[in-house]
């Protein structure tokens, strides 16, 4: 018995009842108490009191048949080792859980110190967009929020470039505009109170010469929206061949050119001996570019006059001469500004094609040039960067 009930902590009790009597063992062992867990049939265990002690309580049945049906075997041990037990936990998670509480508030605490200034940043933004879209001051904004706040900022900075551009794109066109469309009505009033066909000939050519001259201009102005920075980024560029541009936008002119008796040619100098010349654009743009450098050479030479078109490889480049008049220095300066047309300007223009190839020509990254003498004719030159391949 002795072996059979020593710990080293805790007090051992064991029983065998057999009829209602104790066979063997400590009497009167708990067989109620409280927490109550049932196992197998005949098997519980339960906490209770036994010799003023609290202790934990098994009882199961020994036998199944006859007589050792009734036979029952209980052990009780008192809970020192349990309640050790417990502290020991509760010691080992005490500081575990303390630095897990840290933890948590410093984290919270950190989200907040972030959160904050990024709710004001947004207030701020907020109450001052409905009213303009100047920059938001970053006196007070966190270091690690810097870089958001200024990428903030630069997008303001470029919706801001694109409204302003919006702007002055449609007080443009409506001042543009304004000019022809009011000479298309008088042209109809005058229509009107025309008496002889020969004069109605007279006015409808007039007005059918405004019409043009206007459809160009909107054409030019649609052509302006296209060329937003931002939208250009989307645009599709290809390997085109400057050498086959050339020649596609040349014979485009060639009519226009030999109504006047102008000699209209193309020399290609590539790099190597090779007939092409690659760069990457969009050929579409590029093409209007170009076609308003030959319009533009066509016009200002002489009657029997010669406009050339060079295409180099080394580096890429295009360019377009005449040999009219020239640009006059005090003109140079200004020449690709927008509806801004020389002192030597001949005939009708909106003054939107030279901005147009600049605008064109920095989408592609490149730079065009102007070269003049007076006398000399003009010399327009777009230079591209490396070459595609």
């Amino acid at each position: 018995m002795d072996m059979l009930t020593y710990d080293a902590s805790d007090r051992i009790y064991f029983s065998v009842v057999h009829a209602g009597m104790t066979v063997i063992g400590s009497e009167g062992l708990p067989v109620q108490g409280s927490h109550v867990q049932a196992y197998e049939p005949g098997e519980s265990a339960m906490y209770g009191v036994y010799r003023g002690d609290a202790v934990r309580v098994a009882w199961v049945t020994a036998g199944t048949s006859g007589e050792l049906a009734t036979v029952r075997v209980g052990v009780a041990e008192t809970l020192l080792k349990r309640k050790k037990a417990v502290q020991d936990l509760i010691l080992l998670f005490s500081p575990l859980s303390l630095l897990l509480l840290a933890a948590i508030f410093l984290a919270v605490r950190g989200v907040r110190r972030t959160v904050t200034p990024l709710a004001l940043m947004a207030k701020r933004w907020n109450a001052q967009a409905n009213t303009s879209l100047q920059e938001i001051s970053t006196e007070d904004v966190p270091r690690e929020l810097l870089p958001f706040a200024h990428a903030l900022n630069g997008m303001l900075a470029r919706v801001r470039a694109i409204l302003d551009r919006e702007q002055r794109l449609s007080a443009t066109a409506a001042h543009q505009l304004r000019t022809p469309l009011t000479a298309l009505q008088l042209g109809l009033a005058r229509a009107q109170e025309t008496g002889d066909l020969e004069s109605m000939r007279s006015v409808l050519k007039d007005m059918s010469n405004i019409t043009q001259r206007t459809a160009r201009l909107v054409q030019q102005l649609l052509l302006l929206g296209r060329l937003d920075p931002e939208i250009a980024l989307s645009t599709s560029f290809a390997d085109v061949d400057l050498v086959q541009l050339a020649q596609e936008v040349g014979e485009l002119y060639q009519e226009v050119a030999a109504e006047k008796n102008v000699r209209l040619e193309l020399i290609a100098e590539a790099h190597g001996g090779a007939d092409q010349v690659f760069v990457r654009a969009q050929a579409d743009l590029l093409a209007e570019a170009l076609g308003n450098l030959v319009d533009n050479a066509v016009r200002y030479a002489p009657v029997g006059g010669h406009v050339l078109i060079t295409v180099t490889g080394e580096p890429p480049a295009i360019a377009v001469q005449d040999d009219g008049a020239g640009v006059p220095p005090e003109d140079r300066g200004r020449i690709f500004e927008r509806f801004t047309r020389g002192s030597q300007s001949q005939g009708v223009g909106s003054g939107l094609g030279l901005t147009i190839v600049r605008e064109i020509v920095e989408l592609h990254r490149a730079e065009v040039c102007l070269a003049s003498a007076v006398g000399d004719g003009a010399l327009f030159k777009i230079t591209f960067p490396a070459p595609a391949r």
